[in-house]
């Protein structure tokens, strides 16, 4: 019998293959890759691969490369010695070392600067890492899962990544395709939602089910997530969500921006098409009236009685 983890809510054939591959990555202590869009649940996958291997009991460090400063990388993942530099007060242990035992995820692995990149490489092949200002080797016993949204092989191509290390960190590569190519699992992906986020019981209408498998999902499981809790709120007091309790972040942008035209129109009518006169009562900058006249695809004759000029 197929195991259905329940860490992992899935119904397509495509995730089955996907976990089915994830389970004999986990059980070996190679590098893993995992590469899918935003939102597919990258850093879900390496969260499995990690509670299903031989690590399971160590410690699981996920590092977003993105949000590190490039200044920083290196006293971040490899740590410092006390007085390394200023304002280092006390020793710190960098994520390689608190993900001693165990794995580490270095996420956005795009983003890592070429001269931290040859570093990882190293500490790949050595599995050991030296902390600023240090000046011994500390062992680093931590399997690496690196993920990314961006094509690496692209970047290759472009020498923003190192071609050695993408052959050391794609010894086991896992693409996860992103929602709408696996629409089967959104009814599973839901439920799970409603329960992680429900207090009491609530259910989906088949209306709304529908309605959420014909969406596209450009934000992937992410985006299904958020919408999940705008619909649970939105059903506030009543156990049965319907379909006008789904929510799309897309209509909230297309509400956005009709809304932002309905004002800026409102001012170019009420100015006569002055856009000194829409600056001022907007607020805005003159610059930003042009920017908006572009974007909207306004034709200030309409408000100018035929006499166009541009103040």
């Amino acid at each position: 019998m197929e195991r259905e983890p329940k860490e992992i809510a899935i119904g397509s054939q495509e995730m089955r293959a996907v976990l089915s591959r994830a389970d004999r990555v986990a059980r070996n202590e190679f590098p893993v890759l995992l590469v899918g869009e935003s939102g597919v649940g990258k850093e879900v996958m390496s969260r499995y691969i990690h509670e299903h291997s031989f690590r399971a009991a160590g410690p699981f460090v996920a590092v977003n490369c993105g949000a590190i400063p490039e200044t920083l990388f290196e006293a971040e993942l490899f740590g410092f010695e006390r007085g390394a530099f200023t304002n280092a007060f006390s020793l710190h242990r960098g994520y390689f070392e608190q993900a001693n035992h165990g794995t580490i995820l270095l996420d956005e692995i795009s983003e890592l600067p070429l001269t931290m990149q040859v570093k990882l490489l190293r500490v790949l092949e050595d599995r050991s890492i030296m902390r600023v200002g240090g000046e011994k080797e500390i062992q680093a016993d931590a399997r690496v899962i690196a993920a990314s949204n961006l094509n690496l092989q692209t970047l290759v191509r472009e020498r923003k990544f190192r071609k050695d290390l993408y052959y050391r960190i794609a010894v086991s590569l896992i693409p996860i395709p992103p929602l709408r190519a696996r629409k089967a699992d959104i009814e599973a992906l839901t439920d799970h939602f409603l329960c992680k986020h429900s207090i009491g019981k609530k259910v989906l209408s088949r209306d709304a089910l529908t309605k959420l498998i014909h969406y596209e999902w450009p934000g992937n499981v992410r985006e299904l997530e958020y919408c999940v809790i705008r619909s649970i709120i939105n059903s506030d007091g009543r156990e049965m969500i319907k379909a006008d309790d789904i929510e799309f972040l897309e209509d909230d942008i297309e509400r956005s921006t009709a809304i932002e035209r309905q004002a800026f129109e409102q001012a170019l009518t009420t100015t006569g098409g002055n856009i000194n006169g829409v600056a001022r009562m907007l607020g805005v900058h003159r610059n930003t009236v042009y920017n908006k006249i572009r974007r909207f695809n306004i034709d200030l004759l309409r408000y100018r009685d035929g006499h166009l000029i541009l103040q």
